[in-house]
């Protein structure tokens, strides 16, 4: 195996958190899963492992940037939201639709950045045609189905 050198205490910590993920799925005998559909949790632990490994940094990282307003779509309206919320048939985003489970899904904000994780749901959370199996990042215009309501990821 080769190894490239590189200073290490210069580098993007979630950049270094993925090579290091991706390293770790190429030594395994069986796939595992692309770094993309892991979860907010297991990427906050590679990151901070990749943190202990890199030692202090050399250069200081800004405050971190607070969250944006995130802005759901669904058929009828649009609402906005500045903290993390559940969907479901009960919740902050109430969606009557017989195949949405009462407590669904969770949207939540982490690292300045917007997630949604299916809460265990008999029908499954889908992001962009996927049912998902962890929390996913969102961006604007990802579509979100919850039994057969759609909702979109509006610009805030």
């Amino acid at each position: 195996m080769f190894w490239h050198h590189r200073s290490v205490t210069s580098a993007d910590p979630d950049h270094l958190a993925r090579e290091a993920y991706e390293a770790y799925c190429a030594a395994q005998a069986t796939p595992l899963p692309p770094w993309e559909d892991t979860g907010v949790q297991e990427q906050a632990a590679w990151r901070a492992v990749v943190s202990v490994i890199a030692g202090p940094r050399t250069a200081t990282r800004a405050m971190a940037v607070p969250a944006r307003s995130l802005v759901i779509k669904t058929a009828d309206r649009s609402r906005s939201f500045d903290a993390a919320f559940t969907v479901g048939r009960e919740g902050s985003l109430i969606i009557d639709d017989e195949f949405a489970s009462s407590s669904h899904a969770r949207f939540q904000v982490a690292r300045g950045r917007w997630y949604v994780e299916d809460l265990g749901s008999t029908n499954g959370t889908w992001l962009n045609g996927r049912r998902i199996q962890a929390a996913q990042w969102l961006k604007k215009g990802d579509k979100i189905r919850i039994g057969h309501t759609v909702m979109t990821v509006e610009p805030a």
